[in-house]
């Protein structure tokens, strides 16, 4: 096996090529002397493709169109394309239309492209033969290698000059969006996977899903157009670069790419080729459920890019007038019978709405409106006419951790390492010029599987952090980094609920069999094993309906009195989790618990958060948490209290107060307003404001501050 991959590749291909048919492709590629055997043949092509001198001039030979073909398939860094996408590229440099299909069998006899062979195809035994089941087939792709492509020459005296010379601000973004965006996706599949029906699309529950996410849906923060349906562009994006695979049928996360750990050119070169890759979402439409037949929008792309290439460097295209261009070179525009909607403005939704987020093409006001554009140091340099650009500063002291275990992320010294690390261990909950996240106990959780551990979770936050972080913070990283639970799972079992926890002592010690959940229930692995006819039975419970209200709130906040006709399994399970028990059973059927500071620090520790707490109050007592039982969860989590010395400034009625806190004057001298004919003033501004009560007309103040 050789150590390149796409050579391997090539191998394989050659051996399902019929005897005839592969001598044919040595006898132009490898010029073997004498009669070989097959296996021969195939190794001495694939040195040829090996040798850069004999594969320059086996390159030589070939038409001037067949090499820029080759030379524009290096420059998508793409070496895999639609059949289809190939003639279109062909005919808009200037093969004539009816030679093209004709061009694309010379390649492929040459041994510079090759098919891709359906699984089905056990031999091939004719490349015209091959290339007719394109209609038949919905689609035929041919690939070629790196070693080879980059090597074509491609002639560019026949390209176009629509550059001109523009003055103003030049933008430039980050090129970090669509990397926000996979990652904001890869958070919201890697609980529920999206659904493919068996046409190729999406289930609708899926697609309500994409369309009504408010962060995949919102315009860039430095965005200049609205692109349609973003949030599917996204998730094509992400499966073209491996942060998301089809498991038959369940579109799934996989680890975010490795490439995203060395840089952010290194990022948004894996990015690039995978513009050219998209099948399901285009710039007239958005989203198509499945891909498009006769899609133009491939190789319009790279034909935009690489016209743009061809520019000065200091020069700027309009879109329009490029976009003019390729509509009247591109096989695609050319029909008559095209419908009007398919000759729609296109190209500033590929430009500005995905290049420039991109980083692959800087903007400039045109004066008229809009935007031209020209390639930045970055996209000049994936399309092969610059150098790689130098490495862009950072600003490592860029995350905020604040104790109500919220991150805020100041862009500019994100990389896409970080955002990797970020999406794994915190869920994103705003864009922008500074990004905001929420750490939980699932995202730690999430985190620990895919390696972190609690040292790399809080040397991150530190390393990147503007200050410390919070003390309360690392405790509940660690908190929820050493839980550990163990579960025991029941294929199938009986729970038999008792009414105290002296009825199911008892029924054990007359021989019922089972494992202890809690102090009232008992699990039994089959039904079989239990008498019931040494039960009373009470009453049965469907634990799939909404849990039931059935405890009440004491006038102190904290006493929690439970219902135990109402009560079931679960809230036995969940009380315990917040509060401590004061008394198991009153005389009217009731069990009294107490919310305590211990209990709710146990609880905060455990992974409850202050929406946890609001939820279980809402489903169990039927109104808001309290006031006492938030301040005993949250007070650890906000910022500290402070005392302040302050003088108490008793006025004759309240209209006088109103008109003290209105007015500029004394506004800025009040600190706050405690009560109708009441307010708090620093002491400090104690002796301003009886000058200006004085001037007023206020006679006499009693009982002035010394």
């Amino acid at each position: 096996m050789n150590a390149d991959p796409a050579i391997d590749r090539v191998s394989a291909t050659l051996e399902r090529y019929d005897e005839p048919l592969l001598r044919k492709v040595a006898a132009r590629l490898a010029r073997p002397r004498g009669q070989w055997p097959s296996d021969e043949l195939i190794r001495k092509c694939l040195e040829v493709l090996e040798n850069p001198p004999v594969l320059d001039r086996r390159l030589a030979e070939l038409p001037q169109s067949g090499q820029r073909l080759l030379a524009l398939m290096a420059r998508s860094r793409q070496m895999e394309w639609p059949l289809g996408s190939v003639v279109e590229l062909l005919v808009t440099f200037g093969e004539e239309d009816v030679r093209a299909a004709g061009m694309v069998q010379e390649l492929l006899e040459a041994g510079v492209l090759f098919p891709v062979l359906n699984p089905a195809t056990n031999r091939i035994g004719s490349f015209g033969y091959w290339m007719s089941q394109a209609l038949v087939s919905g689609g035929l792709n041919v690939f070629t290698v790196p070693c080879l492509a980059t090597r074509a020459v491609f002639p560019s005296t026949d390209l176009p000059e629509l550059g001109e010379t523009l003055t103003g601000p030049v933008i430039e973004t980050d090129g970090l969006e669509w990397m926000l965006r996979i990652g904001i996706l890869w958070q919201l599949v890697v609980g529920t996977p999206l659904r493919r029906t068996q046409g190729g699309g999406l289930f609708k529950r899926d697609v309500d899903r994409l369309a009504q996410d408010p962060l995949l849906n919102a315009r860039p923060a430095m965005g200049v157009v609205d692109l349609p349906d973003p949030g599917f562009l996204t998730a094509e994006l992400g499966e073209r670069i491996g942060a998301f695979k089809d498991h038959d049928g369940e579109v799934r996360v996989e680890p975010l790419p490795q490439s995203w750990e060395g840089g952010l050119w290194e990022a948004i070169e894996h990015l690039f080729p995978a513009l050219f890759r998209l099948r399901h979402w285009g710039p007239f439409d958005g989203f198509r459920g499945e891909p498009m037949l006769g899609n133009p929008f491939p190789s319009a792309y790279l034909i935009a890019l690489v016209i743009l290439s061809h520019q000065k460097e200091d020069a700027w295209v309009r879109p329009a007038i490029l976009e003019d261009w390729i509509t009247e070179h591109h096989p695609y525009w050319q029909s008559d019978s095209m419908r009007p909607s398919r000759k729609a403005p296109w190209l500033s939704a590929f430009l500005l709405g995905i290049c420039f987020p991109m980083r692959l093409v800087a903007i400039i006001a045109d004066g008229e409106g809009s935007y031209a554009v020209r390639l930045t140091p970055v996209g000049r340099w994936l399309l092969g006419k610059g150098d790689k650009p130098t490495t862009p500063a950072t600003f490592p002291r860029t995350l905020l951790v604040q104790p109500n275990l919220e991150i805020l992320a100041y862009r500019q010294g994100l990389t896409p390492g970080l955002i990797a690390r970020l999406t794994r261990a915190a869920t994103w909950k705003t864009l922008g010029a500074a990004c905001t996240l929420q750490v939980e106990a699932e995202t730690v959780y999430r985190a620990l599987e895919s390696g972190e551990t609690l040292d790399s979770l809080t040397r991150m936050l530190d390393q990147y952090g503007t200050r410390p972080t919070p003390s309360g913070v690392v405790d509940l990283l660690r908190t929820w980094s050493n839980k550990r639970d163990r579960i025991t799972v029941y294929p199938a079992a009986t729970l038999l609920e008792f009414g105290s926890p002296r009825e199911l002592e008892e029924a054990l010690a007359r021989g019922v069999s089972g494992v202890r959940a809690t102090e009232t229930v008992l699990i039994v692995s089959s039904e079989d094993q239990v008498d019931f006819r040494h039960f009373r039975l009470a009453g049965t419970r469907d634990y799939g309906l909404t849990p039931e209200r059935c405890v009440t709130v004491e006038s102190d906040g904290v006493t929690l009195s439970v219902d135990l006709t109402k009560s079931d399994l679960l809230l036995e399970t969940e009380l315990p989790r917040i509060a401590e028990l004061v008394e198991r059973s009153t005389a009217n059927n009731r069990r009294i618990y107490r919310l305590t500071p211990q209990s709710l620090t146990q609880a905060r520790e455990s992974g409850w958060l202050l929406s946890s707490l609001e939820q279980w109050f809402l489903q169990r007592v039927g109104q808001p948490a309290t006031p006492a039982a938030r301040l005993l969860l949250a007070a650890a989590m906000v910022e500290a209290p402070r005392w302040q010395r302050h003088l108490v400034l008793h006025v004759a009625n309240p209209e006088i107060a109103d008109g003290l806190e209105q007015w500029p004057t004394t506004r800025e001298l009040i600190a706050e307003r405690l009560g109708p004919t009441t307010l708090a003033v620093i002491e400090e501004n104690a002796e301003a404001i009886n000058k200006i009560l004085a001037g007023l007309g206020v006679v006499q103040i009693k009982d002035q501050p010394k």
